[in-house]
């Protein structure tokens, strides 16, 4: 079973953290996990200038990562007057989000919790493929949060795909739905469970005779899933006939956001996959594609025995 006891926070040194520590303060009174607030901090302004002297430079990196530390502490003792039992960690990473997926590692938390920026695109543009790698390659289940508040029980839907025939996407159809269940438990909520899937345009379709018959094409595409995704849902007390589970026609990266806007959801939980640089670079990821466009706080899990390609 799923549990939330400890808590991983990436801090930004250079922005501001209320909105992330707000998101943390309610998971964690609501889980009563303990939290870790991390910063991968580095300066390269402060490297370069003691490029001849490394003592000098190690001196120089210490107090640049004791300020950060500082002020680490500072955010920390605002949790604890809440209650929250919190520590605080700094690495002097050039890399960001290796660091952080470094100390993931090291420490096992159950959740790691990551900011995103408020807007969307100039965001996408200067977080460049952090939020892309974290995606991909975190190895624990990873919140990207925009900080803004939840509803007292929020709206959580869990996202699946069961139309395929491997085994690593079947577990982690599973996985996506124990966590969200989970979730769902521990804040008070009602677990909702959506499916997408898109059909051929009738334009691209040649074949005469399906062309003649392509409502009928339509009606017997949403059946299949229909029936797949019954199967699915039997083990948690769903079907496709409660008005919690929902089967949207369209692509992924339109038609999941739309769903979570008409439904005011809170949380959105999608699985994620190890790909090829080549299959990422032909097909994409589908969790990235959705994020890009999703106004709500994204949850990301991986397949059980997924393998984390950053060296610890």
């Amino acid at each position: 079973m799923f549990a939330i006891n400890r808590i991983l926070v990436h801090i930004d040194q250079d922005a501001d953290n209320t909105q992330v520590l707000q998101r943390t303060a309610q998971l964690a009174s609501q889980t009563q996990a303990s939290v870790e607030l991390f910063c991968a901090a580095y300066n390269r302004s402060l490297q370069q200038s003691h490029l001849f002297d490394k003592k000098a430079e190690q001196h120089a990196e210490h107090g640049y990562v004791k300020s950060v530390e500082s002020k680490l502490e500072g955010y920390a003792n605002q949790l604890e007057r809440l209650g929250i039992s919190c520590g605080v960690d700094v690495y002097w990473e050039k890399t960001g989000v290796e660091g952080l997926m470094r100390k993931a590692l090291r420490d096992q938390p159950d959740l790691v919790i990551y900011p995103l920026r408020a807007h969307k695109k100039l965001g996408q543009w200067l977080s460049g493929d952090t939020e892309q790698r974290l995606i991909r390659e975190c190895p624990v289940p990873l919140l990207l949060t925009y900080g803004e508040t939840w509803r007292e029980r929020p709206h959580i839907a869990a996202c699946v795909d069961p139309f395929h025939h491997c085994e690593q996407l079947e577990r982690l159809d599973h996985t996506v739905l124990d966590i969200t269940q989970a979730f769902c438990s521990l804040l008070g909520s009602e677990m909702q469970v959506v499916h997408s899937y898109h059909t051929l345009p009738h334009s691209v379709i040649f074949d005469e005779h399906v062309v003649t018959d392509y409502a009928a094409l339509q009606q017997k595409v949403q059946e299949d899933h229909r029936k797949v995704l019954d199967k699915l849902l039997a083990s948690y007390a769903l079907d496709i006939r409660n008005s919690r589970v929902k089967i949207v026609e369209g692509e992924s990266h339109k038609a999941l956001p739309k769903y979570a806007r008409q439904e005011s959801i809170d949380l959105m939980v999608m699985g994620q996959v190890a790909k090829s640089p080549l299959d990422r670079w032909l097909t994409g990821s589908t969790v990235t594609r959705v994020q890009h466009h999703l106004e709500c706080d994204l949850l990301v899990v991986k397949p059980p025995g997924f393998v984390c390609p950053v060296e610890e």
